[in-house]
């Protein structure tokens, strides 16, 4: 079981120092697959592996100083509060058009992004011109970019890293090393306020949780390294294929398994 939990935090980590994306996106159906934990406290667990991931993935690109801490602290204020107020609407939508709705958008962004690796180009598609981006890094700008992010997380769910890395790098047009960086930063964050939630009830198992983080935080400073020193139509394509696959899982375990089952 050990053995399991640190196999699942070393693949988290990768995908996150590689993407910026969130460690819950990928632990809670596993979790919820290998264990009997209730949801809340799988969802405890896999924030908790978020803080402890993030910490070593950002701290590995703010040293090769890939890490925009005035930005992310602007985004920070938007988000937070943007996150209750989407958690509010949540209700309001269908769990299917939801889940449709992000996996359309990954698979879209993530096609875009193959692309753009592989021809060298920036993708137009899902950027910004740059008289346009450079409006959005105004700090009013940047607490509504960081708005519309915590909206997104708080409708859609889990997510928050992705959303984060997709405003820097489409909108704000900031460097793709720079967007993961910085995201993974702003999630680390974001993810700290979700756990002290869960831990006031009691709801987070701390020794998986401590296992499978900082076999995270292991696979997540390793994976960091790489990604910093790849060059970007690389990068581009390996969150590009992210993306894709991410999208085909979700579709698969929420849509086709119950209709095989």
């Amino acid at each position: 079981m050990i053995l399991n939990l640190v196999l699942i935090g070393l693949f988290t980590g990768a995908i996150t120092g590689i993407t910026g994306a969130s460690g819950v996106l990928i632990i809670v159906p596993i979790l919820a697959t290998l264990t009997d934990l209730p949801l809340h406290v799988i969802l405890g667990t896999s924030l908790l592996v978020d803080v402890i991931a993030s910490a070593s993935v950002s701290f590995t690109y703010w040293r090769n100083k890939h890490v925009d801490l005035k930005r992310a602290l602007w985004l920070l204020v938007g988000s937070l509060f943007g996150a209750q107020v989407g958690s509010f609407f949540a209700v309001s939508f269908s769990k299917l058009f939801i889940l449709f709705a992000i996996a359309a958008g990954m698979l879209f962004f993530g096609f875009s992004m193959w692309r753009s690796g592989v021809t060298k180009k920036p993708p137009r598609f899902i950027t910004l011109a740059e008289h346009h981006a450079s409006y959005l890094h105004s700090p009013f700008a940047m607490v509504i970019l960081g708005l519309l992010i915590g909206l997104s997380t708080g409708i859609f769910g889990a997510g928050g890293g992705l959303a984060i890395f997709i405003i820097l790098y489409s909108f704000m047009r900031l460097p793709i090393k720079t967007a993961v960086g910085t995201s993974t930063f702003v999630m680390l964050l974001t993810a700290l306020s979700g756990v002290i939630g869960y831990v006031e009830y009691s709801n987070l198992d701390l020794k998986n949780g401590l296992i499978i983080g900082v076999a995270a935080a292991l696979g997540g400073a390793l994976s960091a390294v790489f990604a910093n020193r790849i060059n970007d139509e690389i990068l581009a394509k390996l969150i590009g294929a992210f993306f894709i696959f991410l999208a085909l899982v979700m579709l698969f375990l929420k849509v086709i398994a119950p209709i095989l089952s």
